[in-house]
């Protein structure tokens, strides 16, 4: 058997570092960050920042050191995701522009990266066990979001989410992801339409939501996957999750500090290859990605779950 050679395809590695699917929103939640090594360590925030020291230094006196024990890490490690398609020379003889081919090819292996990766992190941010009981809300029936017959004002729980996160890390939360199907409920809830109208809007929009709730950023996952190619479901369900995101500054490094989590992707990565079957009559198509992410502030996110009891 040949041995297949591996080249990396720097144009279409380059488009791949730049595509972007705008229906995901895990990385506005939980930020990319490049690491070199596939294992590591990395700082984790704590509350020493907080801490009201004695910073004064006499004269020949020792430095002011924090405990060590103040000072804790993550380890980390990578897991490799790949996805490849294969084309045909004949395919290449046939079409006058083949690149525009192997470019539509690549987007669609890197939608399917992304719509794993949109998964794994809404899965994993949606689930309650993996939030202390302080940092999660369940909304039961009686005050479910999408039956308008209560008084109940879905507002009020936002806010007292907002209020815990601010209790934990001294910062309010400025990133909301909300499930598309708690969004429906919420743009037709009497309660919100009412708030509305002393604004002159029409209906209930994100920027509405924004000043309302003075949450900077606020997305809705639309993203959704099939499991049988039929039926499609939504990859954020009736859920919100909050939580303080630092913002980053263009062109400077960014300390890993209070924020809720990051991606860890390796530098350089999503990375196309190509490779050669048949004799070379056939040419592999292969997206490659290597990631994990955690969650380096557990108490700077809250999950508001279960929203929708009605539809």
């Amino acid at each position: 058997m040949a041995t297949e050679i591996r080249l990396i395809d720097p144009v279409l590695t380059s488009l791949a570092q730049e595509y972007r699917n705008s229906g995901f929103v895990a990385d506005k939640i939980l930020p990319v960050v490049s690491v070199n090594q596939r294992k590591g360590k990395i700082p984790v925030f704590g509350k020493q920042a907080f801490i009201h020291r004695d910073t004064i230094r006499a004269v020949r006196a020792d430095s002011n050191r924090i405990p060590p024990e103040e000072l804790t890490y993550l380890e980390f490690e990578l897991l490799e995701r790949d996805v490849e398609v294969s084309l045909d020379y004949i395919e290449e003889e046939e079409y006058s522009n083949f690149f525009q081919i192997e470019q539509q090819a690549t987007n669609e292996l890197l939608d399917i990266l992304l719509l794993g990766r949109e998964k794994e992190v809404a899965d994993f941010l949606q689930n309650p066990n993996n939030y202390s009981s302080d940092m999660k809300m369940e909304i039961t029936a009686a005050i479910a979001f999408d039956d308008y017959t209560k008084s109940f004002d879905p507002i009020q729980k936002i806010m007292e989410a907002v209020a815990a996160v601010r209790k934990k890390i001294s910062r309010y939360p400025n990133v909301m992801i909300i499930g598309e199907p708690t969004y429906r409920a919420l743009s037709f809830h009497p309660k919100v339409l009412d708030k509305i109208k002393y604004v002159g809007l029409g209906k209930v929009t994100l920027n509405y939501l924004s000043e309302l709730l003075e949450i900077k950023n606020i997305y809705v996952g639309m993203g959704v996957y099939t499991p049988n190619d039929i039926d499609f479901t939504d990859i954020w369900g009736d859920n919100i999750v909050l939580a303080y995101v630092e913002e980053q500054d263009k062109g400077k490094t960014t300390r890993m500090g209070a924020s809720f989590g990051y991606i860890l992707q390796k530098s350089g990565y999503p990375e196309i290859d190509v490779y050669y079957e048949n004799g070379g009559k056939i040419k592999v198509i292969r997206a490659t990605d290597a990631y994990t992410f955690l969650l380096t502030t557990p108490q700077a996110g809250f999950l508001i779950y279960n929203t929708n009891h009605i539809s």
